[in-house]
């Protein structure tokens, strides 16, 4: 069995002392690996310094440190906010770029509403100031990144290609020797808002509804088989959905909800007042 893993990290620092709201990071970061096509299964504070994000892909972290030390630093930050991406098993390289792009995403959004001093990339190296890391990146189609939509097909987002941000940040960084090493950071920061899957050309690929493991996919028949039984017509809709697109076991709890409630108005003879209810409420 391969357990090898992928991590990447990355942060914001701040020179004075700083105290920071987890569970609403743990919100905010949720909601933007959404926007980018990631599926959240969960969200947990572990502590007031340290809460996870479990995506059907990887696992990021939140973590809140002390102070720290590095070079381009005129004086030690006493607080850090890390992010770390984190999958177990081996890695394509296509996957390897997405994670790099999606933790850049991350720290774009962050960065806008924590205000930090400084942007930690993931290589210790790279370290630059607010106004430098939202110089490189404003006014690029990177960011800000979209509000949320609600198609009626859930598609991946697209990340955009940024070649420019890179030859910002190329010249914002200060007092680094051209080295061998200093291409291969550049090149893995230009990789990181590319698009992931380059090959892919303009065809926006569906996201998949089928729950990953047999579990799930034995849990979602199961609550059909039940709804049936009080509801037949609309358990078999949602088989025949389950035979064409997959098992998905937020489709079925949210159905199971809807005909429960239904048939709770309907034995309490409440379906015309809520009907009118309904009416008044919308514009």
């Amino acid at each position: 069995m391969d357990t090898t893993s992928y991590r990447v990290t990355a942060g914001l620092l701040f020179l004075n002392g700083r105290d920071f709201d987890m569970a609403a990071l743990v919100c905010r970061v949720g909601e933007t690996l959404e926007r980018l096509g990631t599926r959240v299964t969960e969200r947990r504070c572990l502590s007031d310094e340290l809460a996870v994000i479990r995506t059907g892909d990887f696992d990021c972290r939140l973590q809140h440190d002390g102070p720290c030390d590095l070079a381009r630093l005129a004086r030690p930050a006493e607080t850090r906010l890390m992010l770390t991406l984190l999958r177990e098993g081996g890695l394509p390289s296509a996957d390897h770029r997405r994670m790099q792009a999606v933790i850049a995403h991350l720290l774009a959004d962050l960065q806008g509403v924590l205000a930090p001093d400084y942007v930690q990339w993931t290589d210790p190296d790279a370290v630059l100031t607010r106004d430098e890391f939202r110089a490189a990146v404003v006014g690029t189609a990177a960011l800000p990144v979209p509000e949320r939509v609600a198609p009626k097909v859930r598609r991946r987002k697209r990340l955009p290609d940024v070649e420019s941000v890179y030859a910002g940040l190329r010249e914002t960084i200060p007092g680094q020797a051209r080295s061998s090493d200093e291409g291969d950071r550049l090149a893995a920061l230009r990789a990181a808002f590319r698009d992931p899957d380059p090959e892919a050309g303009d065809v926006a690929d569906d996201m998949p509804l089928r729950e990953p493991t047999a579990p799930l996919r034995l849990a979602v028949w199961l609550m059909t088989i039940t709804l049936g039984l009080f509801a037949l017509p609309v358990a078999a809709a949602l088989a025949v959905v389950n035979l064409l697109r997959g098992e998905n076991l937020r489709l079925t709890s949210q159905m199971s909800a809807l005909t429960g409630l239904f048939m709770v108005l309907a034995s309490t003879g409440q379906i015309a007042q809520a009907a009118d209810l309904m009416q008044a409420l919308l514009p």
